[in-house]
This record gives C-alpha cells, structure tokens and sequence, in this order.
C-alpha cells in the first residue's frame, strides 16, 4: 500500500520528523521474510532483522534503491555498517 506495490518488503521507513530539527521515524520489520531470507541465505534470522533496520535507516538518511548502481552502493554501506555489530565466527 505505502509503496505502490501488491508484493512484500522486507523492511519500510517511515520519517516521522518534523521541521524542528529532530529525527523521528518508524521501521516495520517483516520477520517472516527475515525467517524465509535467513533459510535461503543460510543466514541467522538476528542479522536479517539487524540488516533490514539499517536498510530502513540508510533510506531515512536519503539512500536510494532504485537503480543497479544506488542498490549497490546502499548495499556496501549496510555491509560496512553490520560488520561492526556481527563479527564472523572464525
């Protein structure tokens, strides 16, 4: 509905701020699709959830998706920031 789309998305961010400067906003997490990504990526579901909250807030700081290029790039950022939260068992 809020995305002009009939599919599901793992994450929305909406920017509740308002023009006095501070920052407000809600994410919807979709923990089904973070328990059916964490099947198919053979991740755990604890990093989809913490990849789709910084999805959601790189987009309220004015990330794009829409083309190959901004994917890739908000894509390397998300990366960049979840390596310091989750560290790879060795």
């Amino acid at each position: 509905m809020y995305l002009g789309s009939d599919c599901p998305t793992d994450v929305i961010a909406f920017d509740l701020s308002d023009a006095g400067g501070g920052f407000s906003a809600d994410l919807a997490i979709s923990t089904d699709t973070a328990v059916r990504n964490a099947r198919i990526f053979k991740t755990c579901v604890t990093y989809e959830v913490y990849l789709y909250v910084i999805h959601g807030i790189l987009h309220l700081l004015g990330f794009r998706d829409s083309t190959d290029r901004q994917k890739k790039l908000m894509e390397e950022k998300a990366n960049q920031i979840i390596c310091q939260f989750i560290k790879p068992k060795l």
